[in-house]
């Protein structure tokens, strides 16, 4: 069976059920059939009878999972973790957590970028009437007149007149700009590159830091909750991360941990973790609660990502909205100071 992933969402709401179900003393293959029954779409009901059937062939729920093709590696993980312990339930109902803080952070992301790439567009548009469309009605004032347009009302005219006489081979550019816009930011090597041209800007590079922190929190709470210790945590959380440089933390305190030294303290050490943030991982190592610790950090995280990404969308509008006004501004003074010179003269 191969079909598209499954979204955060989709991964939300079957954890959800599930933790549910489960929590009812409803048993996981019941569980799943009653699921299947009640799906929205062919694809739910596929996807959930892959599951049933390789769960009444197998017993296994990691098998039945890897079949589907679907689900991401953590995931899988995580639940098989949950079942061996014996929380399958709380797994679901942490994982549930985890993906809506994942599904937080995306969308915090998306509405960041997607109002001021707008905003970036209508300036575009309006800038591209003047230049194309206003300027020629200003040049054939002049020619009435008698003179010529000189200096930046000329230069921005010839590029009016250049937009116009190419227009075909600009809007395949445009559309050459679309397509790599989409490859960047809807495809995994993409994806990569983007991040990778990000990590150069000071500003995206901390944005991506503090994400991954969030993730990395996060995760390691889940895989802590199951079961699992934390090497192993270690190994399934570094998945989730796709920064380079914290994948290079993660090893580091992965290493200092085998050397014995304390999880807190190997987190502060490879700059995971410091200051407040190290001491709620020790009190709660202490205190038997690593993984609420972890996932109040991880939280915390991300409710400050989120204010970074609305401060800088906010700085962008005005920013933006300052820009126009500028160029539109030269632009028509450019004009209009000679305009104005013109007809002072033959007044």
């Amino acid at each position: 069976m191969k079909e598209k992933k499954m979204t955060n969402p989709e991964l939300i709401y079957l954890c959800r059920q599930l933790s549910m179900l489960l929590k009812a003393g409803i048993s996981l293959l019941e569980g799943i059939s009653i699921l299947r029954d009640d799906a929205d779409t062919k694809d739910g009901q596929k996807i959930l009878s892959v599951i049933y059937d390789e769960l009444l062939e197998t017993g296994d729920i990691q098998s039945a999972l890897e079949k589907t093709e679907v689900f991401p590696s953590y995931f899988v993980h995580m639940v098989k973790m949950g079942e061996l312990s014996g929380n399958l339930d709380d797994t679901f109902a942490s994982l549930a957590a985890h993906y809506e803080r994942e599904e937080a952070l995306t969308g915090s992301i998306r509405d960041a970028l997607t109002y001021p790439l707008i905003m970036l567009g209508m300036l575009s548009a309006v800038l591209l009437v003047l230049i194309v469309k206003v300027m020629p009605v200003f040049d054939q004032v002049f020619q009435e007149l008698g003179v010529e347009m000189s200096g930046a009302a000329a230069g921005v005219l010839h590029l009016g007149n250049g937009l116009r006489r190419y227009a075909l081979v600009f809007l395949i550019l445009f559309l050459l700009l679309a397509v790599g816009l989409l490859y960047l930011t809807r495809t995994t090597k993409g994806r990569i590159q983007l991040r990778t041209i990000a990590r150069k800007f000071p500003l995206s590079r901390r944005l991506m830091y503090d994400t991954s922190c969030a993730r990395f929190a996060s995760g390691m709470s889940v895989a802590l909750k199951s079961g699992l210790d934390t090497e192993e945590g270690f190994d399934l959380v570094t998945q989730l991360v796709d920064d380079p440089d914290f994948c290079q933390k993660i090893a580091s305190a992965r290493e200092a941990i085998q050397n014995g030294e304390d999880f807190s303290d190997a987190l502060n050490k490879a700059g995971i973790f410091s200051g407040i943030d190290a001491r709620m991982v020790s009190v709660g190592f202490r205190a038997g609660a690593a993984d609420s610790a972890l996932s109040d950090i991880a939280s915390r995280l991300q409710t400050e990502t989120d204010e970074k990404l609305q401060s800088l969308a906010g700085l962008l509008e005005p920013t933006l909205v300052a820009v126009l006004s500028v160029l539109v501004g030269l632009i028509l003074l450019s004009v209009m100071l000679p305009l104005v010179n013109v007809m002072s003269n033959i007044g």
